[in-house]
């Protein structure tokens, strides 16, 4: 696979974004696979930001460190990521008359790096224009010195400024004067992409992973949403709204966290599919819910985007260090289920199936996401949308059967798995009481050590229940899906966004040929792990891959199997793993076998 990258970098609020979506929307067109990364200060404005796209003409889905070319809107990005160019890269500027120290000169010239400084102000003054159509200047640079062509990214600018002809006109001379100056550094040499395959990506979709799970939580029948703003979560909140008027989907900002989760437990309780997405604040103040719905035995599904922590943390960068906060949050003892989206296809088919495990066994389910995989711009190829089944469980709705049964049914502590039957209010069926004290079989208060014990161990066999239904976890050899257990050199487990990033790094020339695999938990409780044990038993090493300080998957497999993992790839600086990087690391596993 060979891959370039660009990363445009500059203050929030000059257009970084607009000129990576661009880029991508045209690359992706013309053939390629984009994967895009943004990295912003928690600020509305100012700060430093960037937006890198990594493309290729076979899938990719991780970002590298080292770049291609790098794009400046002003001066910190000289100062700070001049660094990250490639040897032989491009850095691209409007900084006037910027002055190298004699060390960056050198540093330069060594690197064999072509600086290109574009007059910015002198062009938009030429074109009578506005500072902001400077962004439309930069994109027509950056896409020529990407070999493409000047017709292309008109067609592109044509379709967002069409309704618009002054304006039409007003970027078409901008594209054509970014190719002019271009013709006036033919010396420099343009960044040669491979060659494009229009078979395999230009029909294929652009989105974010907020977009992705937006879209399938439409598909699994969500037909309310409530939720309060928060980082990384608060894109999901905005497509839903946007998209309002074509699904006909209930939208509810609440006032809180707190009211957001009861909120989404009422309709549940009511039969209706409902959701709410927060971050890791906001599931704490959620986690009472979350108690009261396990004890109730009312299905609910709770989306938690993760970010570093503790405290605020980093509200806009990412992290995977919530996952003993789902599994464990939350007061005494229930049943529940927690699953992880890693990238623009689970976001999709996950759905469904979260909301069909809430209803088959009654209980709270957590699906985990984080920044990296929210606001990450995925290539991705269109969704199947007839595998996905409604399974409502035990749900009961039909007039005979609702008129056999009793008050006693519904929290009846003999049934064998744990399930018994659920019926809506304003059923025309016997009533039953759904309250979050210990109570009986119809659901009245009672604090007997008979009642409790039967109770607690009535709802905990839906865990043992859940556990047998759920499926192992995704073994991968060579970046690709794996059915055998074979022996390896190094066994790489992880879970979440890291697998998008492992993957890549296993399909480089660098692994070819190596005996590494990497086993994804999708399904992280209850936690299976027979695949686990066996692949451990043939393996020569074993090593955890993920953004959390503690290893918290490796916790919860010594926990859950006895089996220790001792080698560990973990990053917790609020940034996601590099496809460098992480490659580097893998590498350094291995010699020690």
């Amino acid at each position: 696979m060979k891959r370039i990258s660009l990363k445009i970098t500059g203050a929030q609020g000059q257009g970084v974004n607009s000129v990576g979506e661009m880029c991508a929307k045209g690359l992706k067109r013309a053939g390629y696979c984009v994967f895009g990364y943004r990295e912003y200060m928690s600020l509305i404005k100012g700060g430093h930001s960037s937006y890198q796209l990594d493309v290729s003409n076979d899938k990719v889905e991780s970002t590298e460190q080292l770049v291609d070319i790098l794009v400046c809107f002003n001066h910190h990005g000289l100062e700070k990521n001049v660094q990250e160019v490639k040897p032989g890269g491009v850095v691209l500027h409007q900084t006037p008359d910027w002055q190298w120290s004699a060390q960056q000169l050198k540093d330069l010239r060594k690197r064999r790096i072509t600086v290109l400084e574009l007059p910015t102000d002198s062009i938009v003054t030429k074109l009578k224009a506005k500072p902001i159509i400077a962004n439309v200047l930069i994109t027509s640079v950056v896409w020529s010195l990407l070999g493409q062509k000047e017709e292309a990214l008109k067609a592109l600018v044509q379709e967002q400024f069409g309704h618009k002809k002054d304006l039409l006109e007003l970027n078409y001379r901008c594209v054509e004067e970014g190719f002019a100056f271009r013709a006036t550094h033919m010396a420099v040499a343009s960044v040669m992409l491979p060659a494009a395959d229009k078979k395999r990506w230009k029909d294929a979709l652009l989105v974010t992973g907020s977009h992705a799970m937006g879209l399938g939580l439409v598909h699994a029948g969500v037909r309310f949403y409530a939720g309060y703003p928060m980082t990384p979560s608060s894109p999901l909140l905005t497509f839903i709204a946007e998209i309002q008027n074509e699904t006909g989907m209930i939208i509810k900002q609440a006032e809180d966290e707190i009211t957001a989760a009861q909120i989404v437990s009422g309709a549940m309780h009511m039969g209706t599919r409902a959701v709410t997405a927060t971050s890791g604040g906001g599931f704490d103040l959620m986690t009472e819910t979350v108690s009261m719905n396990g004890i109730i035995e009312n299905p609910s599904v709770i989306i938690l985007a993760q970010r570093p922590g503790p405290g605020t943390g980093l509200p806009t960068w990412t992290a995977q260090g919530d996952l003993f906060l789902a599994i464990f949050g939350g007061h005494g003892e229930f049943a529940r289920c927690v699953m992880s989206v890693a990238d623009a296809q689970d976001s999709f088919d996950l759905m469904p199936e979260a909301f069909n495990l809430a209803e088959e066994f009654q209980t709270p389910v957590i699906v985990l996401t984080d920044k990296q995989i929210a606001e990450a711009l995925w290539t991705q190829q269109p969704w199947n949308q007839k595998k996905a089944k409604l399974r409502r469980g035990k749900l009961v709705t039909e007039a005979r059967q609702l008129a056999k049964l009793k008050s006693a049914d519904r929290y009846d502590p003999t049934v064998k798995d744990g399930v018994s039957s659920r019926w809506l209010p304003g059923s025309k069926a016997a009533t039953y009481v759904a309250q979050a004290d210990e109570h009986s079989a119809d659901g009245s208060v009672d604090e007997t050590d008979e009642n409790a014990r039967l109770q607690m161990e009535k709802r905990m066999r839906k865990q043992v229940a859940l556990r047998k239904q759920l499926p192992e976890p995704e073994l991968f050899v060579g970046g690709k899906a794996a059915w055998l257990t074979p022996s390896l050199d190094l066994l790489l487990v992880g879970w979440g966004s890291s697998k998008s990033v492992v993957l890549d790094a296993l399909s480089s020339p660098d692994l070819k040929g190596k005996r590494v695999g990497y086993l994804h938990y999708s399904y992280l409780w209850p936690l299976k792990t027979e695949l686990f044990g066996k692949l451990a038993k043939k393996s020569k090493r074993v090593a955890v891959v993920e953004g959390n300080n503690m290893a918290q998957l490796a916790q919860l497999i010594r926990m859950e199997c006895g089996i220790r993992i001792d080698a560990s790839i973990l990053k917790y600086d609020g940034r996601p793993f590099f496809y460098d990087e992480l490659k580097q690391e893998i590498l350094n596993l291995l010699p020690k076998i």
